[in-house]
């Protein structure tokens, strides 16, 4: 196996890993949101007191009324029973964004709500529609019936009740919800990039081991001519030099005549 195809596989490894991780942890948000217990700011009293801080300047969604008991209408009037036998009265509220839709209308008092828009008509109301409970706190003995300080402005909200009340500021619970919701998104989106790649890296890392063999030194083949004869090496061949002798003139020549 040659070294690119180790490499693909390694990351083809790597990422499918990674993906799987980052399942789980998308897994856990769900997990952990679905078991969050968001405390009650307020628990079992008849007044108190609540700091809005409306942190974006626009507003705050308010608070939540909740009290011990189930949705039932026993005298067959067309109300919840827990709505009709409370009185709640805000003693104190901030400055209202009349911007919002009702903001005007309720003037960020208390109003009756089983469940927000359940009709579809764009108010709430505790009218004993199967569909208009809120079930979220029924496990724990609680029903939601009202809400107040609808698109308050930063300050304090203060109530009285007739009965004792369980209260939540719902903005923070719904930035809680909204990180968690974001943590599942982006657990899940990962997880199913890191897979895909880590399937994909695999599949070429095999096809790759299955078809390329690996990079060792190749045989050198020895090619002879076309006409497959052999060139000879013409042997070099080096110059003569002629040495001549100057002829000398002081002497006569011996013998002769």
């Amino acid at each position: 196996m040659n070294t690119a195809t180790k490499v693909v596989l390694v990351l083809g490894t790597i990422f499918l890993i990674g993906g799987i991780a980052m399942f789980a942890v998308g897994v856990g948000n769900v997990t952990s949101l679905e078991e969050a217990d968001f405390p009650f700011d307020i628990e079992n009293q008849t007044t108190g007191t609540i700091t809005i801080d409306d942190k974006d300047g626009i507003g705050d969604i308010g608070i939540t009324f909740w009290v011990k008991g189930t949705y039932e209408d026993s005298d067959n009037n067309g109300i919840w029973d827990v709505c009709e036998n409370i009185q709640i009265t805000i003693t104190e509220v901030p400055s209202i964004n009349n911007e919002w839709d009702y903001a005007e209308k309720y003037d960020g008092g208390y109003y009756n709500e089983s469940v927000h828009n359940y009709s579809g008509g764009g108010e709430s109301d505790c009218s004993d529609d199967p569909r208009n409970k809120e079930l979220g706190r029924s496990g724990d003995g609680f029903v939601k019936i009202g809400r107040a300080c609808y698109a308050c402005y930063a300050g304090n909200v203060s109530f009285e009740s007739s009965q004792p009340v369980w209260v939540t500021y719902d903005d923070p619970i719904i930035e809680e919800v909204m990180g968690e919701v974001v943590g599942i998104l982006a657990g899940f989106g990962l997880g199913f990039i890191g897979t895909c790649c880590g399937v994909i890296f695999l599949i070429i890392g095999l096809i790759m081991a299955l078809t390329m063999k690996g990079g060792g030194q190749q045989q050198m083949m020895y090619m002879p001519p076309a006409d497959n004869m052999m060139i000879a090496q013409q042997p070099v061949v080096q110059p003569t030099t002629t040495h001549m002798s100057q002829p000398d003139f002081g002497q006569p020549p011996q013998g002769g005549l």
